[in-house]
């Protein structure tokens, strides 16, 4: 099992039908590619986990990083682990404009991710903190972080 973690800036601010049609696209492409993960986008920045056998995380992460939409992909974690993170997530999605939403148009809301932390923690540290940090740097969100 083989884990990545990317951040990077969107070209221009994704609309809400352009996100849906990227998490279709996503989720279509790791279901046939077992990949699971975790998409998180705020205000045109994006940060992935994405996990699988490494041959397929390598190949969509080629196609990721090659795609226009996006600039300043910066790879910040990568490796070989043992289990999963998001076995149940063909790729869950998180915004933080979501938080408090039922499960709107199939995503997994900010509060969602903010429970799963401790979880995260005790199983790879270094994503759980990737995760609250991109969460921290929108200080109109740092108040709800509770762990």
């Amino acid at each position: 099992m083989y884990r990545t973690v990317y951040i990077s800036a969107a070209m221009n601010l994704f609309s809400d039908a352009q996100l849906e049609a990227l998490l279709a696209v996503a989720r279509r492409n790791n279901q046939r590619d077992h990949i699971s993960g975790l998409l998180m986008y705020h205000d045109g920045s994006f940060l992935q986990v994405l996990e699988g056998e490494r041959e397929a995380v390598e190949a969509c992460v080629t196609r990721i990083a090659a795609n226009p939409n996006h600039k300043q992909f910066l790879r910040l974690v990568q490796g070989e682990v043992s289990d999963r993170l998001f076995p149940a997530w063909s790729m869950g999605f998180a915004r933080p404009e979501d938080l408090g939403d039922q499960d709107k148009n199939a995503l997994t809301g900010l509060d969602q991710v903010l429970e799963e932390l401790p979880r995260l923690r005790s199983l790879d540290h270094r994503v759980a903190t990737l995760i609250r940090s991109f969460f921290a740097t929108h200080s109109d969100y740092l108040a709800r972080l509770t762990d």
